[in-house]
């Protein structure tokens, strides 16, 4: 079966090849010459007319969803509709027909073989968002950029006009937040005016896009002033009276200086910000003062801050309650006075208890080992006594009672002890007392002897006193 099959093929092959290219050839001429219907699509841009129909009652429309552009189809002879392009048809359309300020039909209509091609007759329409046109004025603020010259500051600035109309959409007007107008002032020592254009500014500080905007002006002019800076000390001063036992330990506040600003023949009159005591009323305070205060108020004329952020300086009152403590004084420290020449002094204790009144972190820097005092033992005699002890303080101590020391008086070494009344009659001084004592000891020295001599005899005659010894060559 297959052979009969392939020689049928290949029976008069060539003759067959021709039959094929001959119809085929057929074909196109009949077609060429019978040249039939047939429908094509094209694209083309629209073109809108009347734009001023809706901003003459005051609307603005936007078109939407890329629908300026349409894609439609054409029916017509194959021939005409090989030879057309997409910029053989115009589309428009008109706002003068818009319908429900949110779509315009679009008419389409052939440049070329008008009478033989036919466009489908399915509306398309433009689609538009319409709204209101509306008109704000807005207060040019100037703004700068860069720093001026070393020890110059940006003063005041101005600008002409003050004022920029701006018209267009509602929702884009609605949108600006601040015009501004923006200067270089980079490296400047001197005052400058420059022109500038205004820029609009969303309320997330994103530039306004002004392409369907319009304006009353185009270019402001902007004057900086450029000024001399000096950095200067602050001066703050407490009122009002604290309640009983409690101090004023002293003022803490930061920044410590800060730096202004102003023409130098101001500025050279100006050393220090002087803040009035009455801001810091002390009056029935009991712990540290602690608040703010904005300096911006006490500036001199025709001086103020580099930095406003500085205005506000934080500021510490540091009081303090006063209290008691206990301290041992070594006696080591204690001085004597008025001490007569026959004496010494000895202390009972190593230490003695003192109660001090002063500010507690006063106190706790008090080292007991510093503390030093001095008695007085103006005629003060042998024996035990109880001594008031006078401190060497400083004025922010205050002895709370009265502070006592135990002594013991006693003789100087080497010398005897003299009775009450002897003392009493030494008014020369101890010179006088020495001597007088010196005497009655070389007296009683002479008795002594005087006496041994006497009972060394008694003792060698083996006798009675007074009774002669016989002689010793008597015969009787």
């Amino acid at each position: 079966m297959l052979n009969k099959i392939v020689k049928w093929i290949t029976n008069n092959f060539g003759l067959k090849i021709l039959a094929v290219v001959f119809a085929s050839v057929l074909w196109l001429a009949v077609v060429n010459i019978d040249d039939p219907n047939t429908t094509r699509s094209f694209t083309t841009t629209v073109s809108v007319e009347n734009a001023d129909y809706l901003t003459g009652i005051g609307k603005y429309y936007e078109i939407l969803n890329n629908s300026n552009t349409v894609t439609f189809k054409v029916s017509g002879k194959r021939s005409y509709l090989e030879r057309m392009a997409n910029v053989d048809f115009r589309a428009v359309a008109d706002l003068e027909r818009i319908e429900n300020f949110n779509k315009v039909p679009i008419e389409i209509v052939p440049q070329r073989y008008n009478g033989y091609v036919t466009v489908s007759s399915k509306v398309y329409y433009l689609e538009v968002e319409v709204e209101d046109l509306i008109s704000k004025p807005f207060v040019i603020s100037v703004e700068t950029e860069g720093d001026a010259a070393e020890q110059h500051a940006i003063g005041d600035t101005s600008v002409s006009p003050t004022l920029l109309r701006v018209s267009g959409p509602a929702s884009i007007v609605n949108s600006v937040d601040r015009a501004v107008a923006t200067v270089n002032v980079e490296e400047m020592s001197e005052d400058i005016t420059d022109s500038v254009i205004p820029v609009l500014y969303d309320k997330e500080g994103h530039e306004v896009n002004t392409q369907d905007l319009s304006f009353n002006i185009q270019n402001v002019m902007v004057s900086v002033k450029i000024l001399d800076t000096k950095e200067v000390t602050l001066n703050f001063q407490t009122s009002g009276t604290l309640p009983e036992g409690y101090a004023y330990v002293g003022i803490e506040y930061h920044p410590q200086t800060v730096l202004v600003k102003g023409v130098a023949s101001v500025l050279n009159t100006v050393n220090s910000i002087a803040v009035p005591r009455e801001v810091l009323d002390l009056t029935d305070a009991t712990g540290n003062l602690e608040t703010e205060v904005d300096i911006s108020s006490y500036l001199p004329g025709g001086v103020s801050l580099v930095e406003s952020s500085q205005s506000k300086i934080s500021v510490v009152v540091k009081i303090e309650k006063h209290e008691t403590r206990k301290f041992a004084v070594p006696t080591a420290n204690i001085t004597v006075s008025n001490l007569s020449g026959r004496y010494d002094v000895e202390f009972l204790t190593d230490t003695v208890e003192v109660e001090l009144e002063g500010l507690s972190s006063e106190l706790e820097a008090l080292d007991a080992a510093t503390l030093t005092g001095s008695i007085d033992v103006a005629g003060m005699t042998e024996g035990e006594h109880t001594v008031n002890l006078a401190l060497n303080l400083d004025s922010k101590y205050k002895l709370v009672k009265n502070a006592t020391v135990a002594v013991d008086i006693v003789l100087a070494s080497g010398r005897p002890s003299m009775g009450a009344d002897t003392e009493d009659s030494d008014e020369g001084g101890s010179g006088g007392n020495q001597t007088n004592n010196t005497n009655n000891n070389n007296n009683s020295e002479e008795k002594d002897t005087a006496e041994a001599d006497s009972e060394a005899t008694d003792t060698n005659t083996g006798g009675s006193a007074g009774k002669p010894s016989p002689p010793a060559n008597s015969e009787d």
